[in-house]
């Protein structure tokens, strides 16, 4: 009996752990088989690095990553900044993808003197991720967006500037 009992025991945490690794793996961003393609956008304030082609399970997670670099002695705007126009990464609509929040990695605080101003600011290299929800489709997806932002010095506020980005998201991939 106690025999049974162990096997019984076992057969439900193997299954437990199978339901378990299979939502992982559907929570997880695919990535696509070979060489990322990355885009590489220079403005006059920012360098901007993307892999745009990333791949997705119809009813998966697929997650849009950007790097940013300001240039020397250049700040774009965090959230919580007031009265600037923070940085954004947008989607166009797409009826295929469901985006979530974005996601903005911690910021410093920059001190701009002649206001006695202290707001939340990048002027280091990071990272923005967006992900979305692929809905059931069979081809793959064109998605469209832009970057949003506006960069300052420690003397002048640029105008705001917005960078087109686009990414091919291919259904199917598979994982790296």
């Amino acid at each position: 009996m106690r025999r049974r009992s162990a096997l019984l025991q076992t057969a439900v945490c193997l299954t437990v752990a199978a339901s378990l690794a299979a939502a992982v793996a559907q929570a997880q961003p695919v990535r696509p088989a070979g060489k990322p393609k990355v885009t590489e956008v220079v403005t006059d304030h920012l360098k901007i690095r993307y892999e745009n082609e990333v791949g997705a399970k119809p009813g998966g997670l697929v997650s849009f990553v950007v790097e940013i670099v300001p240039r020397p002695g250049l700040h774009v705007y965090a959230p919580g900044a007031a009265d600037y126009q923070v940085i954004n990464l947008a989607l166009d609509p797409q009826a295929r993808l469901k985006p979530r929040p974005l996601q903005y990695p911690a910021s410093e605080i920059y001190h701009f003197q002649p206001l006695d101003e202290r707001i939340p600011v990048y002027q280091k290299p990071f990272t923005l991720t967006l992900d979305g929800v692929v809905q059931q489709a069979a081809e793959p997806l064109a998605v469209t967006g832009r970057l949003d932002y506006q960069a300052c010095d420690d003397r002048v506020c640029f105008a705001p500037a917005s960078v087109s980005l686009s990414w091919t998201v291919p259904l199917g991939a598979s994982v790296n």
